[in-house]
């Protein structure tokens, strides 16, 4: 091909692409505006969790400037619905925004694994303005302490117990008489009674003389002082009847007694011995 022939057909490209772009640059619009994309964020607390927690959700969503309409969130836990709720735009933050869902728990079996947690924002007319995903996972629950039993109290020595002594955590001493043979003599007595002891004693020296002597000297000792022994017999009487009280004449009653001194309710150690 000749080259002059080459020269004018690159001359005659060049001439129409300037004509196209003079027309492209001159001619009526026909394209429409830019439009901004809108953000949906989606927060989930905890950011994971066990098969007995339960969850909350945040969304928002973000289209340059707030407008009059409402949004509608609708947040979904594996596809089943989890909560929703319709905001209007707050103009300080310039957000659509749900603010924290109360705690809910998943609307599915809550197995251990990986599920996923999704919110869509909807105009008014009722067409998806965004989605937002999350990736929440579940892990098997603790399991629960043992419980520990409880101590067994050691059990409280007993005190050694001395026998007559008052000692703390012991039994009061036994207040229980004394048998008779081991108690104190009661005393010496009155006349009357040295004299009825002196009877008894004279009583017995006959069965005495009786088993020494033998009948016949004991018998003959008795006669010749038969006289001596009415006489004496016939005092000892009259003694005896003298010592005794009679009681008083109903007319002249005497004064009572002076009552006893109440005695103490303090137990007394036992003064026996074992």
């Amino acid at each position: 091909m000749p080259p002059k022939f080459c020269g004018r057909v690159i001359r005659g490209c060049r001439v129409a692409l300037l004509l196209i772009a003079a027309a492209a640059a001159f001619g009526p619009a026909t394209g429409q505006a830019f439009t901004l994309i809108p953000v949906v964020k989606l927060y989930v607390n905890p950011a994971a969790g066990y098969t007995t927690s339960l969850v909350q959700v945040h969304g928002t969503l973000k289209v340059g400037s707030c407008s009059a309409a409402p949004v509608t969130f609708k947040f979904l836990f594996d596809s089943t619905p989890l909560w929703t709720k319709t905001v209007n735009c707050n103009t300080t933050t310039v957000l659509w925004d749900t603010g924290w869902s109360p705690y809910i728990k998943p609307p599915v079996p809550p197995t251990v694994g990986k599920h996923l947690i999704s919110v869509t924002a909807y105009s008014t007319t009722g067409s998806a303005l965004g989605t937002a995903n999350y990736s929440y996972s579940i892990y098997a629950a603790p399991a629960s302490p043992r419980t520990q039993p409880s101590p067994t109290p050691s059990p409280t020595p007993s005190p050694v117990c001395a026998v007559g002594a008052a000692t703390a955590g012991c039994a009061s001493p036994s207040t229980a008489a004394c048998p008779v043979g081991m108690l104190p003599s009661a005393g010496t007595g009155g006349w009357g009674d040295n004299t009825i002891a002196a009877l008894m004693v004279g009583a017995a020296l006959p069965i005495a003389g009786l088993a020494i002597f033998g009948p016949q000297t004991l018998l003959a000792a008795a006669y010749r002082r038969r006289r001596f022994l009415m006489l004496f017999g016939l005092s000892a009487l009259v003694a005896l009847t003298l010592s005794c009280d009679f009681p008083t004449i109903a007319g002249n009653p005497q004064t009572s007694p002076t009552a006893d001194v109440t005695p103490s309710t303090a137990l007394t150690p036992s003064s026996c011995s074992a």
